[in-house]
């Protein structure tokens, strides 16, 4: 009988071997194919607001919560207008502003842009913009209203029992 034809243990085992280490490649080799890329987290609120100035951040979308001080209207009343909500960006000159002119539907401006004839929205801040009427500066307040509290549901009584 011819040497390389005889079957001995040691082939075995390293066919055995062979056949573990290819099915380890290709497990893992699938496993690397199949899953999901890692995406990294973003980090805090303003990291995610420096790295994209086109998009207002969330915590001064809507303004500021009340300080509770009385604030003065009396920059709505020199100008006609009352500011109703801002969208206040990065910077004071990338926001846009919700403004009602007295009598007239409320219209969104964004800064650098004219309001009305000879008014033009300077800056918009979390709680108040600056208009420029004429090239003088004015301050206009965001409105505050109170909100009213939602009537509570009585409840139903219950059924009697017997």
């Amino acid at each position: 009988m011819i040497r390389w034809i005889r079957h001995e243990a040691w082939i075995d085992l390293l066919e055995l071997g062979l056949v573990v280490v290819l099915a380890m490649g290709l497990a893992h080799w699938t496993w690397i194919a199949a899953s999901p890329r890692a995406v990294a987290a973003p980090g805090t609120l303003a990291d995610t607001a420096e790295s994209r100035p086109g998009v207002p951040v969330a915590g001064s979308l809507f303004g500021l919560a009340d300080s509770g001080q009385a604030k003065s209207s009396s920059a709505t009343l020199a100008t006609g207008f009352t500011l109703l909500g801002v969208f206040s960006g990065p910077t004071p000159t990338a926001g846009r502003a919700i403004l009602s002119a007295q009598g007239s539907r409320p219209a969104i401006v964004a800064a650098g842009e004219p309001v009305a004839e000879g008014i033009l929205l300077q800056e918009v801040h979390p709680d108040h913009v600056v208009v420029l009427r004429q090239g003088v500066p004015e301050r206009i307040e965001l409105e505050r209203r109170k909100a009213q509290a939602a009537p509570q549901p009585q409840p139903k009584p219950a059924p009697a029992r017997r």
